[in-house]
């Protein structure tokens, strides 16, 4: 039972990764309802390898999942949304998938190395993709065709001053920050053989996010390797890091390349600022800034001409999805793992929380917080926050086996 439990969690890893929208093999689904299914047929037919799950989980599942997206439904059904189906029950949809982090804690399973895995075969396919596109614009045009009709990746090209770069864009790409942040880590606490292995790892999914060309990944990318470095291995490391990082920043300026990625001549800038636009007024309405427009609600976007029912300004949306004070319940929710950094104990697990870190940075623009893949990040990393102040309880193996 644990091994096929297992086995349906590494596959829904696998399909959230490389099938985000679920339109290619529709298996996300069925994969979230196998894990339940095992789950609950073990606590049926066997007595063995459950562990309790700690009660400010189930605390935080319940808050996140049922309690406040019931409050965003039913704002919605007051303000004239209804009941209907594309609506705050469509929306409703991706919560559930936090729910698996009981499963995960009560089998004790540590799901980030097999992530940071399969995002390494994103990075590979990610260069693969770019080296066979850089000179070939047939070959460029037909699978962005492809990526785009899945929803899975596009191929475009970006100019900021004097850069100027082909993408290779996976719409899971800021995941790789994970796997940047575990294989960093790793290299500095492994020696010899297995140290070059994860050397090579970490390149290798630098380059992924690198290539994935938009700003906040190269960004983050670059940074979050150094803000490991710099955790872990002191005062001298830090004062190096950060000349670092001001040499690069005087570069950009110097270059004009900083200038052009904020300047609001860009089209992704000017798409951002019409929407920051459009939710000004919205608040203006006092309905809206307090109590929100309800989970499921659209409006009217400026930029595409069309009314859509989420922005990529993930934390304004917060407050307009749920109003300022139950937006606010969201936030600390979500900052709520960042504790863990003041934990000495767990300092051998800072590193996930520093990715978490530059996870929220980069869903600042990103809607894929809030999407079943981002909050099945969440639930791997609410396993790690929520199982540090019983680990001394759990069976040494597992600890380190898990």
């Amino acid at each position: 039972m644990n091994i096929l439990l297992r086995l349906n969690l590494y596959f829904l890893l696998a399909v959230a990764v490389f099938d985000p929208a679920d339109l290619f093999v529709h298996a996300k689904v069925p994969l979230f309802l196998g894990v339940w299914t095992l789950i609950l047929a073990d606590i049926v037919l066997s007595r063995n390898r459950r562990y309790p799950v700690p009660t400010n989980l189930y605390y935080y599942v319940w808050i996140f999942v049922v309690l406040l997206p019931l409050i965003g439904m039913l704002v919605y059904a007051l303000r004239g949304g209804g009941m209907d189906g594309n609506g705050g029950f469509a929306s409703y949809k991706p919560y559930l998938f936090l729910t698996l982090a009981i499963p995960l804690a009560m089998k004790r399973i540590n799901l980030v190395c097999p992530l940071t895995w399969i995002l390494s075969v994103l990075s590979l396919v990610t260069i693969i993709l770019y080296a066979i596109t850089f000179n070939n614009d047939v070959l460029r045009s037909q699978l962005w065709f492809v990526g785009d009709s899945y929803t899975i990746f596009s191929l475009n090209e970006r100019s900021y001053g004097s850069l100027s770069y082909h993408m290779v864009y996976f719409h899971t790409s800021p995941l790789l920050v994970i796997a940047i942040a575990y294989f960093c880590y790793q290299s500095l606490v492994l020696a010899g053989r297995a140290r070059f292995w994860n050397v090579s790892l970490l390149l290798l999914n630098v380059c992924g996010m690198m290539l994935s060309g938009t700003r906040n990944n190269m960004i983050v990318g670059l940074l979050v390797p150094l803000m490991i470095i710099a955790w872990y291995k002191g005062t001298k490391a830090r004062v190096a890091v950060a000349a670092a990082l001001g040499f690069v920043l005087l570069a950009g300026l110097s270059s004009g390349v900083v200038q052009a990625m904020v300047s609001t001549d860009d089209l992704s800038n000017t798409v951002k600022l019409l929407h920051y636009q459009d939710y000004m007024r919205m608040f203006g309405d006092w309905r809206t800034l307090v109590f929100g427009q309800g989970l499921g609600a659209t409006f009217y976007s400026t930029a595409l001409g069309t009314r859509v029912p989420v922005t990529e300004l993930t934390y304004i949306e917060f407050i307009r999805t749920y109003g300022l004070a139950v937006a606010c319940m969201f936030y600390y929710l979500l900052l709520y793992p960042l504790r863990t950094l003041g934990n000495e104990a767990a300092r051998a697990d800072h590193y996930l929380f520093l990715a978490y870190l530059g996870y929220l940075y980069l869903c600042t623009v990103n809607p894929l917080l809030l999407s079943s893949n981002g909050l099945l990040i969440l639930a791997i990393v609410l396993v790690e926050t929520f199982r540090w102040p019983v680990r001394r309880a759990w069976p040494v193996a597992l600890a380190h086996g898990s």
